[in-house]
């Protein structure tokens, strides 16, 4: 019995790690998104991670549709 209370805890714990991490990626998607900041670099350390997490990378885009979102946003 004590096992299993043992197991669930631990569960439990990491399940909060997990569900915090995906909280703060979120938060700083929805900040990134609200600033309009992807053509340029990260505006925190928060962001940069985030960016790093979800495979972002800035090879591969177009600066001309990222900056036409920012015009039409403004």
């Amino acid at each position: 019995m004590t096992s299993a209370i043992i197991v669930a805890g631990i569960a439990l714990f990491l399940g909060g790690i997990a569900i915090g991490v995906l909280a703060i990626v979120a938060r700083e998607v929805r900040r990134e998104d609200r600033l309009c900041s992807l053509p340029e670099s990260a505006p925190s350390m928060m962001s940069r991670n985030a960016r790093r997490m979800n495979g972002f990378g800035r090879r591969d885009l177009e600066m001309s549709r990222l900056t036409a979102g920012r015009r039409a946003a403004a």
